[in-house]
């Protein structure tokens, strides 16, 4: 079981799962766990018939339901310390039995099917009470912390909301009181009147580099119109995401001609906050590759002080993720 300890300077949750430490790091299909079973013992997956498979992690970052969330316990003897029962989910979603598949390069219906998994599994934890936010994600890339190279992601049930999950909600109810209007559509409306950082659109969505990004390169995917989550797009939107979501990380391959290390984010409607329709989906990739031979490191301003520093203007990162094409 994982135990959530809360920052008092910082005033967020920190996940302590010990068990984490044992996950299997491997890049050979013939040791991988989630390739079609030669040996039962050996896979996480017996059959080799499916299309998309998600199923609960084995080195958890949570625990299974009944707790109460994130409600602090005063430990005895811990000097006023608050913990609680990491509850929550943690599953694993892998994309293809194909060991060497990403998404840059299945087939359309692979994506569109995973973009239905990634809804019925949002709308569905969603529904648990001891669940705060669904976020879904996906680390590419050993220098990005991926332990094992076969295409999947991973969902987590959040107990709590994370603190940029946080800011982002406050954000958006400050713009709303102030404005009266969704803050995410408005700068859609202004980058799209822009058009330089616009980088590529399909049918109900559109591909921007943001005008602050944290990120070399980050690309930002939103929906023309509001919609808070996953589960409420309909199949234009649902067709429109998975063209675009293989564009673009064809887009990031093509480069510098080699595959891009990245860590993919779907932001959506947080389940404990209110009002319901003040959130506005986006999914964020975030490469960890500021040219061909460099890496970038999160070092002392960005992970010390959470002062992000770019190499690049944004137009410029834009322009570039344009000529490579997707």
């Amino acid at each position: 079981m994982s135990e959530l300890r809360f920052d008092p300077i910082h005033q967020e949750w920190v996940t302590v799962a010990a068990k984490r430490m044992q996950r299997p790091v491997t890049d050979a299909a013939s040791a991988c766990p989630f390739c079609p079973a030669q040996d039962e013992a050996r896979s996480e997956l017996p059959r080799s018939d499916y299309g998309v498979a998600v199923f609960d992690n084995q080195f958890p970052s949570f625990g299974v339901a009944g707790g109460t969330g994130a409600d602090p316990l005063t430990v005895p003897g811990s000097a006023g310390y608050r913990r609680a029962r990491g509850f929550g989910a943690a599953e694993v979603v892998v994309y293809s039995p194909r060991h060497e598949a990403d998404l840059g390069t299945l087939p359309f219906a692979a994506v569109r099917l995973l973009v239905d998994a990634w809804a019925d599994r949002t709308e569905v934890l969603s529904r648990r009470s001891d669940v705060a936010c669904v976020f879904v994600f996906e680390n590419r890339g050993a220098s990005i912390g991926q332990t094992i190279d076969h295409p999947h992601g991973q969902i987590y049930a959040y107990p709590f909301l994370p603190t940029r999950m946080r800011s982002e909600y406050h954000s958006l109810w400050q713009h709303r009181r102030m404005e009266g209007s969704c803050l995410i559509c408005d700068l859609l409306a202004r980058d799209a009147a822009d058009a330089r950082r616009m980088v590529d659109q399909a049918p109900g969505w559109r591909a921007v580099v943001p005008f602050a990004p944290r990120f070399p390169f980050e690309m930002h995917l939103v929906p023309e119109t509001h919609r808070g989550s996953l589960v409420v797009m309909d199949t234009r939107e649902r067709d429109g995401l998975a063209t675009l979501l293989g564009r673009s990380i064809r887009r990031y391959d093509r480069l510098w001609g080699q595959r891009m290390e990245y860590m993919m984010c779907i932001y959506q409607q947080p389940h404990e906050c209110q009002p319901t329709n003040l959130w506005h989906l986006h999914l964020a990739f975030y490469p960890l590759r500021r040219a061909a031979d460099k890496l970038k490191y999160l070092a002392g301003s960005e992970s010390g002080a959470g002062a992000f520093l770019l190499d690049a203007t944004p137009e410029e990162m834009a322009r570039h993720l344009m000529e490579a094409g997707g």
